[in-house]
């Protein structure tokens, strides 16, 4: 369920790992960063933006750990970015033959049957020392940083 935490900035709470996707508001649509874990969570967020009549116009993933990569089909196919690095990483995992067996291990075993792995990890790299996100909404600044994944590329 989304809740507004501010005038256009929506929320919506995982309730595994209890981490948010942030819904902002923009001209013709929104664009949601890190998009949701499992199918049941991501279906909601979609039903959520359907009744709202908000569609996804641009997505963003903070980092390539595996639960800021999914997507649901539900959200549409609006671009998804995240810095070059982030990008580079996520293409570096999809080059794998067995990435999805991989990427199954490390999910926590009480949603491994609910993540969805596509599209998986599908990330427009945005060009490096990009300041802000190409988006016709309010203005996202871009910090690059390693966030929670230590030993991962910062994105």
């Amino acid at each position: 369920m989304l809740k507004q935490v501010t005038e256009g900035v929506l929320i919506h709470r995982s309730e595994l790992l209890e981490n948010n996707t942030v819904v902002v508001q923009g001209r013709d649509g929104v664009l949601l960063v890190d998009a949701g874990i499992t199918v049941a969570e991501t279906a909601c967020l979609a039903n959520d933006l359907r009744q709202l009549g908000q569609p996804v116009v641009a997505g963003f993933s903070t980092h390539p750990d595996w639960e800021h990569v999914p997507q649901h089909a539900e959200l549409g196919e609006a671009p998804r970015y995240g810095t070059a690095r982030c990008a580079d990483f996520m293409r570096d995992v999809l080059s794998n033959a067995d990435w999805k067996a991989g990427v199954a291990e490390g999910l926590p075993p009480e949603i491994a049957e609910d993540t969805p792995l596509y599209p998986y990890g599908l990330i427009n790299g945005l060009p490096a020392e990009t300041a802000q996100l190409p988006w016709d909404g309010p203005k996202v600044r871009i910090i690059e940083h390693p966030a929670h994944a230590p030993g991962m590329r910062p994105c």
